[in-house]
């Protein structure tokens, strides 16, 4: 090969590994969304931990992040009741995080309660969707 064939490749090379560096920079400044889940009441979901820590751990790699964690209930019962039960979950997600090494300052508790439900699936069970419900969201921010 001649010396403006490899050069031409060395440019080529360099260009691909620029845009996959610049990739990768840009999506730690990307919003992303996360669902805890639980199982009823005040008690995490089984496989709650993985997305904790999978949030603390994009947390820790981008103080930038900040997460605004939104807790939600199922429509039954009352509506105090159900608000509070939502508020309770949202500290649950947020003390774990903050086990997890997160600065508190960076994250935010919003309580909607039975407000904000999602739409029931066709053929869903009215208890499965229930427990659909029964959920914290978890929106980080690059700020």
């Amino acid at each position: 090969m001649d010396a403006k064939r490899i050069s031409g490749l060395v440019l080529v090379l360099l260009a691909i590994l620029l845009a996959a560096a610049l990739s990768f920079v840009g999506r730690d400044q990307q919003s992303r969304s996360f669902t805890v889940d639980f199982q009823q009441g005040r008690t995490l979901a089984e496989d709650s931990d993985t997305d904790i820590a999978r949030i603390a751990t994009l947390m820790s790699r981008q103080p930038r992040y900040e997460a605004l964690i939104v807790g939600h209930s199922g429509t039954r019962g009352d509506a105090s009741a159900n608000l509070e039960l939502s508020r309770a979950r949202a500290e649950i997600v947020s003390r774990r995080l903050i086990d997890e090494g997160i600065d508190s300052d960076r994250l935010l508790i919003h309580a909607v309660g039975r407000g904000e439900p999602l739409e029931q699936r066709d053929g869903e069970s009215e208890r499965r969707y229930q427990q659909r419900l029964a959920r914290v969201e978890v929106e980080l921010e690059y700020r």
